[in-house]
């Protein structure tokens, strides 16, 4: 049995077919949804950060849920055609209900068609009957194959496609990611769903590399955000996959992550939060931030400053917007170039500069080029 590996030009391969909840995650059309920061198993390579672990909110990206239109407001900036439900677990007792909600609500309000994906243990999967007319896919993350089997077995009779998630640890071996799959397969019913198997490059963050060193793991030099080994292992994982089961088996490189999935969401969500006086970068590493011009002044009334501008060096009212949140007005970038001069002689305390910031709620700036 040969099933052809496939490789992509940012460092993944597969066999067979990707998921369709792959395939929205890589177009960027998923909305991510951590539910709960939740857990029993304590993973030692957890990559959490501090601040979704202390947060009191779940999270849809970037936004904090405080009430379930921040959710519709989230899918609705990037037009997402599903959803990940992440944690933590969502399936433990004091998130299943809060997960429930999150589903329910989105089949409910974008179609039935909107596809919903979910990462567990399996720790209380007897939930999944509950949750099931409102799921699609659902990822086991596997510990213990001889415990965590008879769980996914159990998904396996409801109308879902199955899959396993995990990351590639090189001090597991070739041997054990190899046995993980064969019993996988072992357990598949004859059913018109898709099963599969997903393998992650596993990643280092400020919150699990101590663990990692520990561990006797090292960063990975062409990618410090990578484990040294982990990238090859998960290739020779899917090359002896593709001779040996039908199955279809992933490797996700964090490249595939940073580089193709973050931006074309970032870029969905630019092109309906952006005003207009932005400019959206269209592609490259970059893809999706917006590019402004920033008007500050420690000052000026930004309500007077905004009206003069307006008024004195006939700028578009719509060209010119207050941000009242980071306390500045927004402009046109090359506009601000081009009237800098103008303008420091109407108001010489202003600081001027063209940014690059992300569209997303926490508005990450990257970049700040002064024109003073």
């Amino acid at each position: 049995m040969t099933i052809m590996m496939k490789k992509t030009p940012w460092g993944s391969s597969y066999t067979g077919s990707l998921s369709r909840g792959c395939q929205q995650c890589i177009a960027g059309e998923k909305l991510v949804v951590l539910v709960t920061t939740e857990c029993s198993s304590n993973c030692f390579y957890c990559p959490l950060s501090v601040e979704r672990k202390t947060s009191p909110y779940s999270f849809a990206n970037e936004r904090p849920i405080k009430n379930i239109e921040d959710l519709r407001t989230e899918a609705s900036n990037m037009e997402a055609r599903g959803a990940s439900m992440t944690g933590g677990d969502p399936l433990e007792h004091h998130s299943f209900l809060k997960t429930l909600e999150f589903c329910k609500f989105l089949k409910q309000t974008y179609s039935e068609s909107f596809h919903i994906h979910l990462y567990t243990r399996g720790k209380e999967i007897e939930n999944l009957s509950i949750l099931k007319p409102y799921l699609d896919e659902i990822r086991f993350h596997v510990l213990n194959i001889q415990k965590d089997l008879p769980k996914i077995e159990l998904a396996t009779q409801f109308d879902l496609d199955v899959g396993i998630e995990v990351p590639v640890v090189p001090t597991k071996g070739f041997s054990y990611y190899c046995d993980l799959i064969s019993h996988f397969t072992s357990i598949l019913p004859n059913k018109n769903h898709f099963y599969f198997v997903n393998l992650n490059e596993l990643e280092i963050s400020e919150t699990n590399y101590r663990n990692l060193l520990a561990h006797g793991l090292n960063y990975d030099q062409n990618n410090p955000s990578a484990i040294e080994g982990s990238a090859k292992l998960g290739e020779k994982v899917v090359k002896w996959a593709s001779d040996s089961i039908s199955t279809p088996v992933h490797y996700c490189s964090l490249s595939t992550k940073d580089s193709v999935q973050l931006p074309n969401r970032i870029y969905r969500i630019a092109k309906n939060v952006k005003l207009f006086s932005d400019v959206i970068i269209p592609d490259g590493p970059d893809k999706g931030l917006l590019v402004r011009g920033v008007i500050q002044s420690p000052s000026a009334d930004l309500t007077h400053l905004r009206w003069t501008l307006i008024e004195t060096l006939e700028i578009q009212e719509d060209l010119i917007y207050i941000d009242t949140e980071k306390n500045r007005l927004l402009t046109n970038a090359a506009l601000l170039d081009e009237l800098k001069d103008e303008i420091k002689i109407l108001f010489p305390d202003v600081r001027l500069g063209i940014v690059e910031e992300y569209p997303t709620y926490d508005r990450l700036q990257t970049t700040f080029i002064p024109l003073d």
